[in-house]
C-alpha cells in the first residue's frame, strides 16, 4: 500500500485483486504537474485536483477537492511556487470533491468582503440544496459509504482506490462550502489577475459542467467532461440524475473545436501537445458514444436493460485505451441506465408494472423450489462449483423470506466477495463488498452526506433550506392538515404551509401564518446537519415564537422526518 496517510492507495499484485486496478492506482503518486509556464495542477493530494492559475498579482484555484485538510496540503505545495493571494476559485461542478475543501483556499470573509470572487454555472446552487439533508441527502450518504468503501479497509480485500483519483475519506468536519457570487448560464469571458479566462458551459457529467479555456495558453481545463485516465461513468451506481451521453460527447465536441495544446482534466493527469489532446477526447467521445449508439440500436430491436448488460461492450481498439479503462465506470453498468434513462423502469411486460411484494416473491419461489433447505443446498453447491452469481441470487430468496438466517446470509456474504474480487470499476467492487459486510452483521453507517457539515450547510441559504423541507414531511400523518408558519433566519424570510399533505413553500411571509418564529442560521445550520432540532432549539430558548403558541409549534415540526440514513438496509430486502 502507497503511503500517504491522508489519501493512500493499494497498489500491490494480489490474487483477489484485478492487476489493471492495481497499475491503475500506481499513477496517482501525489505531483503538481506545471502546463505551460503559469498553469499547475495537483494530482494525487485528494479524491479531487485542485488546479492553480498564476496571474500577475493573484491566483485562480480551479475546483478545491473534497475536504480543507487534503486542499491545505495541495495549497502547501502550491506555496512552493507562489506566494500570491488567492483571488478567485472556480466550481467547475458541484460535486463535493470540487467544492468542499474551498476554505482552505478562501475565507467566507474575504469573499463576503468582495476580495475573492467565487465563479460557477448558475444552476450549482440548485445542485447542491438537492443534495444536502434537505433533498435526497439522507439516501444518497448512505448509499455514497458504500460507494466508496467507507467501512472497508486500504488493502487488497477492501479499498484499492477511487477509479478517478485515491482514497476519498475526509477529514472530519473539514468540509465547507461558500456560496458562488457570480454565476452565468452559457459562457462568460473575464480577465482575473490579468489572465484571459473563457468560461463555457459544458452539460456532461453534471449538468452544470463548465470548462476553462485559456485562450492566451491554450490551455482547456475539461472538469469532468474528461473524468480521468479511466473509463467515465455515465452514470453511478450510488444514485444521479440521467446523464445523457449524447449531451456528453457533444460537450466534447465543442472542446476539440478550441484546438487546445495542452489539457488539464479534474481528475488524471495533464496531455500536453496538440495532436495528444485530440486524440485523447476524440477516443474519449467515441467511447461515450459508442456505448450510447449500440445500446440504443439494440433497444430497438427490443433487448431489456438487464439483456443490454450481457451484450454491450466496448471494440477492442477503445477497450485497449489508456483513458478509457473500465476502472470507474463500467459498461454493462451503464447500458441498463441508458435503457432506463430514455425509456423509463418499464421493460415492456405488463407483469412487471405491479410485480409481487418482493417477500412474497420470495415465499413462493421457496416454496415451489422445495423450501429452504433445498435452496440452501442448491446454493451451496453453485458455490462450490464456482458459480457466485447463481449462489447469490438463490440466497436471497431465503433471505427475504427470514432476514435473520445466517446460514444464507453468510454464504451470500462469500458469494458476493467473491464476484467483488474480480471487478476492475471499483464503486462496483466496493458495493460486493460493503454488502458482503452488511449480511454479516456490519452494515456501514451513513456518510458522504452534502448536508452533514455546518461549514457546508453555512453556504445554503435559509430560504433554500426551508424550501427543502417539504421533501420531509410526513404526507400520510398530514392529510386533514393546514397549518402554516413564518420563519425569520437572521432577517432571512419565508414561509412554509402544510396543507393537507403537501408543504407549500412561499418566499415571503404573507402575514397571515398561524404561527411565526424566529432563529440564527447557525442553528438551522445544525439542524439540518442533524446535530440539533426544532424542537431542542426551542426548549432552550434559541428559537422565539413571535406569533402563535407552543402546543401548534411543536404539532407543526413533529410532521418533518429527520431521520438519518442509520439502520437502513441496502442490499437486503
Amino acid at each position: 500500500m502507497t503511503t500517504n496517510s491522508m489519501c493512500p492507495v493499494y497498489d500491490s499484485y494480489s490474487p483477489i485483486v484485478p492487476d489493471g486496478l492495481v497499475d491503475h492506482s500506481r499513477i496517482m503518486a501525489p505531483k503538481v504537474y506545471n502546463i505551460a509556464d503559469r498553469v499547475y495542477l495537483a494530482y494525487g493530494y485528494g479524491l479531487g485536483s485542485p488546479a492553480m492559475i498564476v496571474g500577475d498579482d493573484g491566483i485562480v484555484i480551479i475546483d478545491p477537492n473534497e475536504c480543507e485538510l487534503k486542499s491545505r496540503r495541495a495549497l502547501e505545495a502550491f506555496r512552493e511556487i507562489t506566494d500570491k493571494p488567492v483571488v478567485a476559485v472556480i466550481y467547475t461542478h458541484f460535486h463535493a470533491d470540487h467544492i468542499f475543501g474551498v476554505r482552505a483556499f478562501v475565507s467566507p470573509e474575504d469573499v463576503a468582503a468582495g476580495r475573492v470572487r467565487i465563479i460557477s454555472h448558475e444552476s450549482l446552487p440548485y445542485f447542491m440544496a438537492l443534495q444536502s439533508s434537505s433533498g435526497i441527502g439522507t439516501i444518497l450518504g448512505l448509499r455514497n459509504s458504500y460507494t466508496f468503501g467507507q467501512e472497508l479497509p486500504v488493502a487488497e480485500d477492501g479499498r484499492i482506490n477511487s477509479g478517478i483519483g485515491p482514497d476519498n475519506l475526509r477529514g472530519k468536519d473539514t468540509c465547507g462550502y461558500i456560496a458562488p457570487t457570480l454565476t452565468f448560464r452559457d459562457t462568460l469571458d473575464i480577465t482575473i489577475a490579468g489572465v484571459r479566462l473563457h468560461l463555457l458551459w459544458v452539460p456532461s457529467e453534471c449538468e452544470d459542467e463548465i470548462a476553462v479555456w485559456l485562450p492566451d495558453d491554450r490551455i482547456l481545463h475539461t472538469a469532468e467532461v474528461v473524468q480521468g485516465e479511466c473509463f467515465p461513468n455515465l452514470h453511478t451506481i450510488r444514485g444521479t440524475r440521467y446523464r445523457n451521453p449524447r449531451t456528453w460527447y457533444k460537450s466534447i465536441d465543442k472542446l476539440r473545436a478550441l484546438g487546445a495544446e495542452h489539457m488539464v482534466p479534474a481528475h488524471g493527469r495533464p496531455v500536453s501537445g496538440k495532436d495528444a489532446v485530440e486524440e485523447v477526447l476524440r477516443s474519449y467521445r467515441d467511447g461515450i458514444q459508442y456505448v450510447y449508439d449500440q445500446t440504443i440500436r439494440l433497444m430497438n430491436r427490443g433487448h431489456t436493460a438487464r439483456e443490454l448488460a450481457h451484450m454491450v461492450r466496448l471494440p477492442e481498439h477503445l477497450a485497449g485505451h489508456r483513458w478509457l479503462g473500465e476502472y470507474y465506470g463500467a459498461v454493462y453498468a451503464h447500458v441498463q441506465e441508458i435503457y432506463q434513462g430514455e425509456l423509463g423502469f418499464f421493460d415492456g411486460d405488463p407483469t412487471t408494472l405491479q410485480p409481487t411484494p418482493p417477500v412474497e416473491s420470495a415465499r413462493r419461489h421457496l416454496t415451489l423450489m422445495g423450501g429452504r433447505d433445498r435452496v440452501l443446498d442448491e446454493a451451496r453447491k453453485a458455490a462450490e462449483s464456482g458459480d457466485w452469481h447463481w449462489a447469490a441470487e438463490l440466497t436471497t430468496y431465503i433471505i427475504r423470506v427470514n432476514n435473520d438466517d445466517m446460514d444464507a446470509r453468510l454464504l451470500k456474504a462469500r458469494a458476493l466477495r467473491q464476484i467483488g474480487y474480480t471487478q476492475t470499476a471499483i464503486h462496483i467492487r466496493n458495493w460486493y463488498l460493503c454488502s458482503a459486510l452488511e449480511l454479516e452483521g456490519n452494515a456501514p453507517g451513513a456518510g458522504y452526506s452534502y448536508g452533514g457539515y455546518p461549514a457546508v450547510t453555512a453556504g445554503f441559504s435559509a430560504r433554500g433550506l426551508i424550501d427543502g423541507m417539504s421533501m420531509q414531511l410526513l404526507g400520510d400523518e398530514t392529510l386533514d392538515m393546514n397549518l402554516s408558519m413564518a420563519f425569520d433566519v437572521d432577517g432571512e424570510t419565508c414561509a412554509l404551509e402544510i396543507r393537507r399533505g403537501v408543504a407549500e413553500y412561499h418566499d415571503a411571509p404573507s402575514g397571515r401564518e398561524e404561527l411565526a418564529v424566529r432563529l440564527a442560521k447557525t442553528d438551522l445550520d445544525l439542524i439540518f446537519c442533524r446535530r440539533s432540532s426544532f424542537e431542542r432549539c426551542l426548549e432552550e430558548g434559541r428559537l422565539q415564537i413571535t406569533r402563535g403558541d407552543r402546543e401548534q409549534a411543536l404539532l407543526f415540526f413533529s410532521k418533518f422526518e429527520w431521520s438519518t440514513a442509520r439502520g437502513i438496509r441496502l442490499t437486503i430486502r
